[in-house]
Order: C-alpha cells, then structure tokens, then sequence
C-alpha cells in the first residue's frame, strides 16, 4: 500500500482541524497524535522536508517524531514502538 499522507494532506488536515477547533471555541493547545511506523515517518519527514527545502540541501532524518504546528492545533507524528516481548 502506498503511503499517501503527504505534506499537503497535512496541511490540509491541520487547517481543517484547526479552523474546526476555533469555531468551537478551542483557541489554544489542541493536539493530535498520529503514531506511524518508522519506515512511514521517515517518508512524512523527507516529503515535509523536501517542501520547505526545495534547492534539494541534504535530507536530515528527525528522531522518533515530527511536530508541525498550525494556529489551534498542533500535529505531531511519532513512530509507534512495538511492545517488546517478555
């Protein structure tokens, strides 16, 4: 299956969300958590990082997670840890 959330559904997402929240009177520190695996996050990550980075600099990874943030809401996309087995 083909990852399909890009930074323009993200942006789209977190514009919805946050013009949903402040039209219900949440003006200050929504948040959505959006957990991924790691193989997926580094895709978010690189696209996220190739639109605000368009002259093609070297890609930098983040860690574990990606915080993008918008007016009423902020999303943050982490990489989901497998539970180790005991």
């Amino acid at each position: 299956m083909e990852l399909t959330l890009n930074s323009y559904k993200i942006f789209e997402l977190g514009n919805h969300i946050s013009t949903f929240l402040h039209d219900c009177g949440i003006t200050k520190g929504g948040v959505l958590n959006i957990k991924v695996n790691k193989e997926e996050l580094r895709k978010i990550d690189e696209d996220l990082y190739y639109r605000q980075n368009p002259k093609g600099e070297d890609f930098i990874p983040s860690d574990n997670e990606i915080q993008i943030s918008f007016p009423n809401v902020s999303i943050i996309i982490q990489c989901a840890v497998k539970p180790t087995s005991l």
